[in-house]
């Protein structure tokens, strides 16, 4: 196969920029030495939150939400059967059952499910040679491929055959690490582990963190489109969880502000790209403004 492919010019782009503040304490996982388990920094001090931990968060809060959306047809089918789940084989495992109509729709026979002309379209643009599509052997990989294709989560944050569209920065904090006693756990009894005891360096609650995102836009109220919307509307409502130990209460983020820079294409080439070389300069949006706009009602 050839490499990710997004065949459609976008629209628009932005620049994102959410003010998140830590519920809890906070802790990205750098290195544990002896008892102690460190937070993520770089020599000079700083603490960092990569943009990998970002991108996760983000990529699960998607992975929950993009059921909400009214999809139909092969978008429907390609999170039901390749959206959720991460591992290749457990994706050809969830498309078993749909080899036949595929196979059928790949020798140009109309089917209920899948029209020949655009999985053979589809194909070619992920990278695939007739000579592959001919390949018996092949069919469970083309077929999760063609699905990827049509997978909103994949078309924000990247899959098998799309680059990301939407991408963050890594967040640097000038916070005074705090280190927090706790216990061990045998998880098989519940109770805590006789002389298990460590420390765990965290941020403390109530530190201001910024997040940058940059995205495109291929087609405004399209299915990635409407669930980003979903997306930064769910962070406004219940916040974001990040970090390691979640589940006694770290890593809760809310938002307490967030604003939004676009860039309309097609408008700003009639300023010759003006606001492209600095989408700061773009009117800046709130939140509300933004995911209305994406969902192609404002």
């Amino acid at each position: 196969m050839g490499s990710a492919v997004s065949p459609l010019e976008p629209e628009a782009k932005f620049v994102g920029v959410l003010e998140l503040a830590s519920e809890g304490p906070l802790h990205i996982g750098g290195v544990r030495w002896a008892n102690v388990l460190y937070l993520l920094r770089l020599q000079d001090g700083r603490v960092l939150i990569p943009s990998t931990t970002w991108k996760g968060a983000f990529r699960s809060l998607a992975k929950k939400l993009v059921r909400s959306l009214p999809l139909s047809g092969v978008e429907r089918l390609a999170v039901e059967r390749v959206s959720l789940v991460d591992d290749w084989a457990s994706k050809r495992r969830g498309v078993s059952d749909l080899l036949e109509v595929f196979r059928q729709a790949l020798k140009g026979l109309e089917t209920p499910l899948l029209d020949p002309s655009d999985v053979r379209e589809v194909l070619r643009r992920v990278g695939y040679d007739e000579e592959e599509m001919e390949r018996p052997e092949n069919l469970p990989d083309l077929l999760v491929s063609y699905l990827e294709y049509y997978c909103p989560v994949g078309r924000l944050f990247g899959n098998s055959v799309h680059a990301a569209t939407v991408r963050f920065f890594d967040t640097l904090l000038n916070a005074t690490p705090v280190r927090r006693p706790c216990v061990g756990i045998d998880r098989r009894t519940g109770r805590v582990m006789e002389e298990v005891l460590f420390f765990v360096e965290s941020i403390l609650p109530g530190t201001a963190i910024r997040l940058v995102m940059v995205g495109e836009v291929r087609r405004r109220g399209d299915s990635a489109s409407r669930l980003l919307a979903a997306v930064l509307e769910a962070v406004k409502a219940v916040g974001l969880s990040i970090g390691g130990r979640k589940s006694v209460g770290y890593g809760q983020l809310t938002l307490r502000d967030g604003y939004f820079h676009l860039v309309e294409l097609p408008k700003d080439r009639e300023k010759f790209g003006e606001l492209l070389a600095n989408p700061f300069k773009a009117d800046r949006l709130s939140l509300e403004a933004f995911t209305s706009w994406l969902r192609g009602s404002a």
